[in-house]
């Protein structure tokens, strides 16, 4: 009886054979004892793993804005919080002081600095960010808000913890 062509491809392919090795890393000959499993191919262990790492690594990003807040600050937390997504001027209170993106500013001069800021940014509806300790009185709270209000300045955001 004849044998086909194929059955022979198939049996002696060399892909076959160099997955089969010996000990010593020689290939084994058809009929000769094989001594190893057959090798793994680890490509689609590699792809898998690739996919994960790519997964974790845009999974973890927050996105929004970062902002550095003092440790001597201890912000209040919240039920219901919301990410910041674009960059936008700091207001913090400090123990009755005023800062404006890092540079003091006395709450007589409070109105006149937003003004500004919000004339350089050159948006009609600029977003403040306000930080303020949740130890602080409240009563610190009012020149932000009217220094807003005489800016134009409608947006106010306040930055809390969120409750875990």
């Amino acid at each position: 009886m004849k044998q086909s062509a194929l059955n022979q491809t198939q049996r002696f392919s060399p892909i076959k054979q160099a997955q089969i090795l010996r000990n010593g890393g020689e290939s084994s000959k058809i009929g000769a004892k094989k001594d190893l499993a057959p090798i793994l191919s680890l490509t689609s262990l590699i792809d898998a793993f690739s996919i994960i790492v790519i997964y974790l690594l845009v999974g973890t990003q927050s996105g929004g804005m970062e902002t550095d807040i003092p440790s001597r600050i201890n912000l209040p937390t919240a039920e219901a919080s919301s990410i910041i997504e674009e960059k936008t001027s700091i207001v913090r209170i400090e123990k009755g002081r005023y800062f404006v993106d890092e540079q003091q500013v006395s709450a007589n001069q409070l109105g006149r600095k937003l003004y500004e800021l919000k004339k350089a940014s050159g948006k009609e509806d600029l977003p403040l960010l306000v930080q303020g300790d949740r130890e602080m009185n409240y009563a610190d709270l009012d020149p932000i808000l009217k220094a807003g209000a005489e800016a134009g300045i409608q947006k106010l955001k306040f930055a809390v913890v969120p409750n875990k």
